[in-house]
């Protein structure tokens, strides 16, 4: 369908003073961040667009923000199981008819009330009036954690695909066809809440196969020097959760929450656009690069990577799979998605249910943690990059002393934030802190990979990710079994908190113990010509 021949108008001009990997840099980041937004969609607007029995309960255990606000509160309670016969004074009147939104009836009335809010939806399809479906908390951790049903295969997927076909054409078609289907989401959970949990399976799926794609794209376009800063490319999907979380729940609550599916829906196809014009698979297919830029990226890559795409036959895959640091890799790949996940998928539900936030002030607060680590990620890549090119230490003592940063302290922030309670203020700094050291899995599990196979890194990362993923399927039922059915109280969230640093701290501990930094034997290829000849002797 696409000529990848016909040079495009404006190449030659503007790669005279823009170098060609610097566009590809800019258009894998935003690759990652578009999956994430397809990623975080139904985390967020699960909030607005489900009301469960436990959302209904007053506070439903939530901090109350000051002793001003908790006197206000049983003040109102205290009016409002006063018969309504005996209501003499106009403030209790008033009080009784403005009460918070989250009440469901008047004690002591025949009948029972609601605000239009709580009032149940009518029947039948009810697009654009934003009320919300009454399922329990067992459906939400469902359509929470479908994502990651389809994930978990779509890695793997991806790698298959970005070597057999070229990371430009996987990204391109995933991404249209998460598109599509977040465009019509909001007609699908009208269908039936199954059918939605398939279409995010289905999203997981394309979701999948942009990160393995994007290694694919890292080792073929990134000098040596230069690896840790194009990884580094690859946090464009936390730094659009910087303010998806914001963006999405402000939709949702100024709007509606179909508009929180609509509006990202059209962001994805006009990004479509832009990769189609602007990605490409390697400095040789690349119809404006430079002579100079190109002969500086291959012959800084000479006799590690390999210009032809490997086929899966090539792939030396029982090798792969029995190789001791790739499975050392896997795992601390596992305890760094098990971190994320965890806020992906539980931080909307711990800021407006466990500390009480309303839903737009929830999205910008469970954002922070993402700019964080950006920023952190930004500085270990630079750093990471320095002490390889000063060869201050061997690549392997770089990845190990890294998964300090990136697994151990944020582990540590977590086990302190379950104790804090509800101190807003600390118990959000600290969730900052951890996220942002985590920033430094850009020059730990995030690179190891092009470390041990530059040739398979792709082929590496669909595997490890499609491991690690499974922690997206565990994560939200166990968040809604644990603290979800309750009210989320503080108390079980410290429980979760612990789970999440167990399994983040001891995963490090793995790749200390058996994870390396060099190229592996099974990264070399024979030449295809020597193979063509052997097979016909």
């Amino acid at each position: 369908m696409f000529d990848e021949d016909v040079p495009l108008l404006g190449y030659r001009k503007r790669q005279q003073w823009i170098p060609s990997r610097i566009i590809i840099c800019i258009m894998m980041f935003t690759a990652c961040w578009t999956s994430y937004m397809c990623r975080l969609q139904m985390s967020i607007l699960a909030v607005p667009m489900i009301k469960t029995a436990q959302d209904k309960q007053e506070l439903s255990g939530a901090c109350v923000r000051s002793a001003e606000e908790a006197a206000r509160v049983n003040a109102d309670k205290n009016r409002r199981s006063v018969p309504f016969g005996s209501i003499h004074d106009p403030e209790d009147f008033h009080a009784i008819f403005q009460r918070d939104t989250n009440d469901t009836g008047f004690p002591g009335l025949n009948g029972t009330f609601r605000s239009d809010s709580e009032a149940p939806p009518p029947a039948g399809m009810h697009l654009f009036s934003g009320h919300p479906f009454e399922w329990t908390p067992f459906i939400r951790g469902q359509l929470i954690s479908a994502y990651s049903w389809g994930n978990v295969p779509g890695n793997f997927i991806g790698g298959v695909l970005a070597q057999k076909y070229g990371p430009r054409q996987a990204i391109l078609w995933s991404s249209l066809a998460a598109g599509v289907i977040s465009l019509i989401t909001p007609i699908l959970a009208h269908v039936s809440w199954m059918l939605l949990a398939f279409s995010r399976v289905i999203i997981g799926i394309t979701g999948g196969i942009t990160f393995p794609a994007c290694h694919t794209l890292v080792a073929k376009w990134a000098p040596p020097d230069e690896k840790g800063r194009f990884v580094w490319t690859l946090q464009g999907g936390t730094f659009g959760s910087i303010f998806l979380f914001g963006m999405i729940s402000g939709i949702a609550e100024n709007i509606n929450w179909e508009s929180g599916w609509y509006i990202p829906a059209i962001m994805m196809f006009v990004w479509v656009i832009a990769w189609y014009l602007f990605a490409w698979d390697s400095p040789e297919e690349h119809p404006g690069i430079s002579e100079a830029e190109k002969n500086y990226i291959l012959e800084s890559q000479a006799g590690v990577v390999q210009k032809e795409k490997p086929s899966l036959r090539e792939t030396p895959i029982v090798k792969i799979m029995t190789s001791i640091p790739f499975l050392c890799l896997i795992l601390c790949h596992f305890g760094n998605l098990f971190l994320l996940f965890f806020y992906q998928n539980g931080m909307m539900l711990y800021q407006t249910k466990a500390l009480g936030f309303k839903l737009t002030k929830g999205g910008v607060v469970a954002g922070l943690p993402w700019a964080s680590r950006v920023i952190f990620a930004f500085f270990f890549g630079w750093a990471g990059d320095v002490v390889k090119r000063k060869q201050w230490m061997s690549i392997t003592l770089l990845r190990k002393t890294a998964t300090i940063f990136s697994h151990l302290l944020p582990g540590l922030c977590l086990i302190v934030v379950g104790y804090l309670g509800c101190s807003f203020f600390w118990a959000n700094v600290f969730l900052v802190l951890a996220l942002g050291f985590n920033g430094a899995a850009s020059i730990s599990n995030l690179s190891n990979n092009q470390d041990l196979s530059p040739n398979f890194a792709g082929f590496l990362y669909g595997i490890m990710n499609s491991i690690g993923c499974l922690s997206g399927i565990i994560i939200s039922p166990v968040v809604e079994e644990v603290a979800g059915k309750y009210g989320n109280p503080i108390e079980k969230w410290r429980l979760l908190f612990w789970m999440g640093a167990s399994v983040c701290i001891s995963c490090m501990a793995i790749f200390i113990v058996g994870g390396s930094g060099k190229v592996q034997s099974w990264n070399e290829l024979k030449p295809r010509e020597e193979e063509a000849g052997g097979s016909r002797k």
